[in-house]
């Protein structure tokens, strides 16, 4: 088996790879890591995420003994930014797939397009509620109410693919309740932890190249003014409109991904 070429960081926080290695079981070449889960009561999850992707990463890359691609979906993005921050002499080139520079608000922008969707259902009044109270009174425990009424609504993670996405979107449907597809409390403990930080966008130190994928149907993707924010942090990137939802790599190839055009 050949050493990875390419470290891939998932999204979520908490959702696990499950989805990417079932549609590319012979992509040896891609090491697709799977995040540690939070340690109960752990202080800072967030901040114990960023440690262990440094040390996956240089394990991985000196195993591999040249510098690595670092493809990184959605939240994923923030650890890719690390890593070029950290280790920026081991990166060969960054790809950035539907990265969520704010989580919440993208989160956000995806239930109120689920109550666009599903304003004729039972449950879409709570949701309504929600929403109008995150905006009276914004903050992490209102936007859990948000979530917590989305999550009452029909086939939302139908929502993250585009037109010709119906296949890719059956089999995340389908995955997303295998073991260790999700893990709830991760991904309340570390999106937490990153909410309470300050992430105002910095100029990267890394200089290679870099590539930004945005889904034309994304619904969590603001790509006009997400596109701004990244353009602080890596100048030098090649910004790219996909006909995908939230997950380019499940609706497109790995290839296309990889080098878009």
């Amino acid at each position: 088996m050949a050493a990875p070429s390419v470290f891939y960081l998932h999204g979520g926080p908490a959702l696990g790879p499950v989805f990417e290695r079932a549609r590319y079981p012979d992509a040896d070449h891609v090491h697709w890591w799977h995040q540690p889960l939070a340690k109960p009561c752990a202080a800072r999850p967030f901040l114990d995420l960023q440690e262990a992707t440094v040390t996956e990463f240089r394990r991985v890359a000196a195993a591999a003994g040249q510098p690595l691609t670092v493809m990184a979906s959605s939240f994923g993005a923030h650890l890719a930014v690390h890593l070029a921050r950290q280790a920026p002499e081991l990166v060969k080139e960054i790809v950035l797939l539907a990265p969520t520079f704010n989580p919440e608000q993208a989160a956000l922008r995806l239930a109120r397009r689920a109550f666009r969707v599903h304003t004729g259902h039972e449950h879409a009044g709570k949701l309504a509620t929600a929403l109008a109270m995150y905006e009276d009174d914004p903050g992490r425990p209102r936007f859990w109410d948000v979530f917590g009424a989305l999550s009452l609504l029909p086939d939302v993670t139908e929502l993250y693919f585009g037109p010709a996405g119906a296949d890719a979107a059956r089999s995340f449907a389908e995955l997303i309740h295998q073991p260790g597809a999700f893990d709830g409390p991760t991904s309340v403990a570390t999106s937490d932890d990153f909410s309470a930080l300050d992430h105002s966008p910095m100029q990267s130190p890394f200089a290679g190249p870099v590539s930004v994928l945005f889904g034309a149907y994304d619904p969590m993707i603001d790509a006009e003014q997400d596109r701004q924010v990244w353009e602080v942090i890596f100048p030098q990137a090649g910004f790219f409109k996909v006909e995908t939802g939230h997950f380019p790599l499940l609706e497109l190839t790995l290839e296309e991904c990889l080098a878009p055009a």
